[in-house]
């Protein structure tokens, strides 16, 4: 049995045009997952005005007042 998410990964690495969602571009953590490596590339975003709430996602993060008062 094949599975999809494996074998497009595969596909990925041989291919010329990639269409993805930008946030696979900005979160480090999916662009190490995915290996995207994208020197001497163009790249092309649509619904660029989304990119900084999605920037902002990604470089945020919770701290619980329970967190707080351990470290307090």
């Amino acid at each position: 049995m094949l599975c999809p998410y494996f074998a497009n990964k595969d596909r990925a690495n041989g291919a010329d045009i990639i269409f993805m969602p930008y946030n696979y571009l900005i979160d480090e953590k999916i662009r190490e997952n995915y290996d995207i490596k994208y020197h001497n590339s163009i790249i092309i975003f649509d619904e660029a005005h989304n990119i900084a709430a999605c920037a902002e996602e990604v470089t945020s993060f919770e701290i619980k007042s329970k967190q707080l008062m351990s470290v307090i």
